[in-house]
């Protein structure tokens, strides 16, 4: 998530989904620009890290500081978008305010999905946007279902998925988890 909201600004690499990109209006009238991930936002993901709560950690890795290397980093902006696809939004001020992913797993037709909000900014619309933005590009893909894992006392996730039509979850290893068919 850089502060540079124009992708023709930074590298697109060979297969950019330019498509994806988008203008979306949140439930408080903020306007947020949507694009998929480039390599140069490692420094701005590298940023969020560092300055994210303990809380947002937490639930995110499952663990409240992770330690993520370099080469850790830098796998997170640099997705091949086909099985490995990540959207970022920024506000009006340009600065990212969250990221949504699907990262594909063994079975070709599957694929785990993950979303990370600015503490300032949750609870305004921008984890549902993101997620529901991933279904086409992940069924274009020939992705049919979506998995995703939290922390059962994560209740703000737990509704974003609920809204959004995920089954009901399942507590396996005492993590809760859902699934939704998309094609």
């Amino acid at each position: 998530m850089t502060e540079n909201l124009d992708p023709a600004d930074a590298a697109r690499p060979e297969g950019y989904p330019s498509h994806l990109e988008a203008v979306a209006i949140l439930g408080d009238g903020e306007t947020i620009t949507i694009r998929p991930i480039v390599p140069a936002d490692v420094a701005e993901i590298e940023r969020a890290y560092q300055a994210a709560d303990s809380d947002t950690l937490f639930h995110r890795f499952f663990t409240a500081a992770p330690a993520l290397s370099d080469k850790q980093i830098h796998y997170l902006a640099e997705v091949d978008y086909d099985r490995r696809l990540a959207l970022v939004a920024f506000g009006e001020d340009g600065h990212g305010v969250g990221i949504a992913r699907y990262e594909g797993l063994t079975d070709p037709a599957r694929a785990e999905v993950a979303v990370v909000v600015h503490p300032d900014r949750r609870r305004l619309g921008i984890a549902t946007e993101l997620l529901g933005r991933l279904e086409q590009p992940a069924r274009e893909r020939g992705i049919t279902e979506l998995i995703a894992v939290y922390l059962p006392t994560n209740r703000a996730v737990a509704e974003v998925f609920e809204l959004l039509g995920y089954g009901q979850p399942k507590i396996v290893d005492g993590l809760a988890q859902v699934e939704k068919q998309i094609g």
